[in-house]
């Protein structure tokens, strides 16, 4: 588990650059799924959708190391609006502060656990008495596939965030590699995160290194 050791008593501004590794998940969830996931902030849909799942771990950062759970959902409530991130749990006190503030993502405090072994690796998400697992398999030789945000439309890239009132938009920009994953397997809990053990596994990745900015947020009051 990462820590963050340092204490930061004021804000380290934006734009951010982060390194790590991280594990991307594509799935597939259907309309009755997505009802169920409400209580999470995702959007309902009449056809369903895909949704990303992303754990990262997060090498270096202005705030150090930490790990990362989200989803990225894409409710295309406007045509401007793709995407948005309606649960991330995070490892710092430090990341939830800075996250809230300076981008208005809803970061909550949770412990991150971690087993490796050679082609396998399991993450244990806990917060109070409630946990969840998730477990990665990769393939022995895995082909890898270079990826870079500048070849992707623009549309796609951007997040909007609400937060107390505020609206807080705002293009994330990386490049890295990607691995496809042999398999991923869920002991769910949800109370805790969406459950998609029963979804539909589209594509899953993971990615051995990345480099990520996050640039300033454009912030306007809600009316």
């Amino acid at each position: 588990m990462y820590k963050n050791n340092s204490d930061h008593t004021e804000l380290c501004l934006p734009p951010w650059l982060l390194q790590g590794e991280a594990y991307i998940l594509n799935y597939w969830l259907s309309s009755s799924a997505l009802k169920q996931a409400q209580i999470f902030g995702l959007t309902p849909s009449t056809f369903g959708r895909v949704v990303q799942i992303m754990l990262v771990r997060y090498a270096q950062s202005p705030i150090g190391a930490y790990d990362e759970l989200l989803i990225l959902d894409h409710p295309v409530l406007q045509q401007r609006v793709l995407s948005n991130i309606p649960k991330i749990f995070v490892s710092t006190e430090s990341s939830v502060q800075h996250g809230q503030q300076l981008w208005g993502i809803p970061k909550e405090l949770v412990t991150f656990e971690w087993q490796a072994h050679t082609q396998q690796s399991t993450c244990t998400i806990r917060q109070a008495d409630l946990e969840l697992c998730i477990r990665f398999e990769q393939h022995v030789k895995g082909r890898c596939i270079n990826v870079n945000s500048q070849y992707l439309p623009a549309a796609l890239l951007k997040i909007t965030q609400i937060w107390q009132g505020k609206s807080y938009c705002f293009s994330p920009s990386f490049r890295g590699q990607l691995i496809p994953l042999k398999q991923v397997s869920w002991l769910p809990n949800p109370s805790l995160f969406p459950d998609v053990s029963q979804a539909r596994l589209l594509t899953g990745f993971y990615v051995p290194e990345f480099e990520l900015i996050f640039p300033e947020a454009k912030i306007y009051s809600k009316k």
